[in-house]
């Protein structure tokens, strides 16, 4: 198991190295889009899709959709997808379509705005595993859960729509200022309710993997808010930092889904997932 474990870290290791590498060596010329900061673009999303794939893996180990643990890694696999085709869809705009800049919105958002989707309903199924619905009773978990979707929400408006004027004549403009934004801030708070309930969830051995989850969210989070910054004010330009967020959040999230299927082999290495009428067993 553990080496099975340090393969794939290792592996997923050192293409994060390797991207972060390739990133650093164009930076005094990416502004003109030289050949290298097009294929740099088009190509660093393998590491989404790699975690999507070790993701799949854990999650048909967890049980899949016949466990909330495995509804969650599927979710969490199905958002690495997305994050994967919007990236190639919007390297199409540059790459071969020959733009500067990735319009906003475009196709590529479709992608983008599904990932957050799935990333909530995944945090979402972490939540129940970890026993939100009882959790809640208590008055701290209940101000957490409200206190850090405002909070996120609140900076979000404040700095990436500051005087920013609503074009209401474009509603899918719109609809992406607020939505983007407010799905983020949502699958973080959950998250964070999600790794503070996480002691107890199978003594405890959650916690390292969802902690993980929690760091790839915030990155993810860190690279959409740089991104809807910079296309607000038409200065994004590819390759730069938000292209470099974008590659840790993958590889944060990559790292997550490795975590939790060496948790299985760990804890279960000789059975596979069942449903059970055993109380613990059916929150997973």
């Amino acid at each position: 198991m553990n080496i099975q474990k340090n393969k794939l870290q290792t592996f997923a290791t050192l293409v994060f190295l390797g991207f972060f590498i390739w990133w650093i060596s164009f930076q005094h010329v990416v502004i003109k889009l030289g050949l290298s900061v097009q294929w740099y673009g088009s190509t660093y999303a393998f590491l989404a899709l790699m975690g999507a794939i070790v993701g799949f893996v854990a999650a048909r180990k967890w049980g899949g959709f016949k466990t909330i643990l495995g509804k969650a890694l599927m979710f969490f696999s199905f958002g690495l997808l997305a994050q994967a085709a919007g990236q190639l869809i919007g390297d199409y705009y540059v790459v071969w379509a020959h733009q500067s800049t990735i319009p906003y919105p475009s196709w590529d958002d479709v992608a983008y705005f599904g990932s957050i989707l799935f990333y909530i309903a995944a945090a979402f199924m972490l939540s129940l595993a970890a026993g939100i619905k009882f959790s809640l009773k208590h008055i701290s978990y209940k101000l957490i859960a409200i206190l850090i979707p405002v909070i996120l929400v609140s900076v979000s408006y404040a700095v990436i729509l500051h005087n920013h004027q609503y074009n209401f004549h474009k509603p899918l403009t719109v609809f992406l200022d607020a939505g983007y934004p407010i799905g983020q801030a949502l699958y973080i708070s959950i998250a964070v309710v999600a790794y503070l309930l996480s002691r107890k969830l199978m003594g405890g051995v959650m916690k390292k993997g969802i902690l993980l989850v929690i760091i790839a969210l915030c990155v993810q989070y860190l690279s959409d808010f740089t991104f809807l910054y910079q296309s607000n004010r038409g200065t994004y330009v590819p390759g730069k930092y938000d292209d470099l967020l974008y590659l840790i959040a993958y590889f944060a999230m990559t790292t997550a889904m490795i975590k939790f299927l060496s948790i299985y082999k760990r804890l279960r290495p000789s059975k596979p997932v069942a449903p059970s009428k055993d109380a613990q067993t059916e929150a997973l």
